[in-house]
């Protein structure tokens, strides 16, 4: 994180749970030989814990586990249909049945074209003899 301003010394430092914070981390109030150190100590906690974020969200995506928790919370549909908002995408197992109606529907057409073909060719067509 190229710029992020943290403090350790004055300003929200002064409440109580931001206070216990520091106090955990070892970091509150300013360092007694280095100006600056306790900040820049909390600025690498902090980049750490949202990389650790950014990496958790990351294999959950890779892996669906992301999509498959939204689904069973049932947080695929809003509570009020917005006609503009994008809707989640399906999780994996509702992609493969989708596929294979997909697939099942290319198959009947196919089926279709060859009867089609079949019953416009005159040489397909079983001629009556007169005998």
């Amino acid at each position: 994180m190229p710029s992020i301003e943290v403090g350790t010394v004055g300003g929200g430092t002064v409440l109580g749970p931001q206070g216990a914070v520091l106090e955990m981390l070892g970091l509150r109030g300013a360092h007694p030989t280095s100006p600056g150190h306790n900040a820049r100590r909390l600025a690498r906690v902090i980049a750490a814990a949202v990389m650790a974020g950014e990496l958790s969200l990351m294999s959950a995506l890779a892996a669906g586990h992301l999509i498959k928790a939204h689904m069973a919370h049932n947080r695929s549909q809003p509570t009020t249909p917005l006609p503009t908002r994008p809707s989640t995408p399906a999780p994996f197992a509702k992609l493969d049945v989708i596929a294979a109606a997909e697939q099942a529907v290319e198959v009947e057409r196919e089926k279709r074209k060859d009867e089609e073909k079949a019953s416009s060719d005159p040489a397909a067509k079983p001629t009556e003899s007169s005998g």
